[in-house]
């Protein structure tokens, strides 16, 4: 059995590390932020020096045997359903959402591991390696992706009444700005009247005209639209 400061130094080295990657989805207001990951470290690396060392004074008993790799086994497994928390589908953007965070608690997970076992220079450097990845890569993929993906945008306009003369000066408009619709989506109840766009347009200039055309245009009460694609 590994004493208490052992144990405790485990503990501390595999809290910092969960944090540490906690605090970078933390800047990006993702649901498991600082706190979320901190706690699965901790809790996997508690779990895995369970797993290794808390049953030792069974294997006197005769004919006993254990097998510590069960409950890390079942660390992973249950990992999976925090991950799977996190990730939605945006009806804002029809986009699935929260993979990268999912990811990191995968990550995080096996840090945990790692460091119950006493692994710090593996645990080290996975952390370092995912704080790469969650930093540097994203600048890499703006530079190396082409720009139209960030392009997509989502007007959501509010017209007093839907007509097919309304649907198609909604069309010319965007069409004499340059801006391509990829989808259309009209919404009319009771109380709601409702034209959802989805478009790609290439820069902030041609949102401010877009939007100031449309406003222009007989029947339009509102519009709404996303001006930055949100983070993984």
């Amino acid at each position: 059995m590994i004493s208490f400061p052992q144990i405790l130094f485990r503990l501390t080295i595999a809290l910092l590390l969960g944090a540490v990657v906690g605090f970078e989805r933390e800047q990006k207001e993702h649901a498991a932020g600082l706190r979320t990951l901190a706690l699965i470290s901790l809790g996997c690396a508690l779990f895995t020096i369970i797993s290794a060392y808390g049953f030792l004074e069974l294997l006197t008993i005769p004919h006993t045997t254990l097998d510590p790799t069960r409950i890390a086994s079942y660390i992973v497994a249950g990992i999976g359903f925090l991950g799977g928390g996190t990730i939605f589908l945006s009806h804002q953007n029809e986009k699935v959402k929260g993979l990268t965070t999912a990811a990191s608690i995968w990550v995080i997970a096996a840090v945990g591991i790692a460091c119950g076992v006493g692994m710090f220079l593996a645990a080290i450097v996975t952390t370092l390696m995912v704080l790469v990845i969650l930093f540097l890569l994203p600048l890499g993929e703006r530079t190396i992706l082409p720009p139209s993906s960030s392009n997509l945008r989502h007007l959501h306009i509010r017209v007093a009444s839907i007509s097919g003369q309304l649907i198609s000066d909604i069309y010319d408009t965007c069409t004499h700005n340059k801006v391509t619709v990829e989808k259309l989506n009209v919404i009319q109840e009771q109380d709601e009247k409702e034209i959802g766009i989805t478009c790609r347009i290439p820069d902030q200039e041609t949102i401010a005209r877009v939007i100031g055309d449309l406003h222009s245009l007989s029947g339009i009460k509102a519009i709404q639209a996303n001006v930055q694609t949100p983070d993984a």
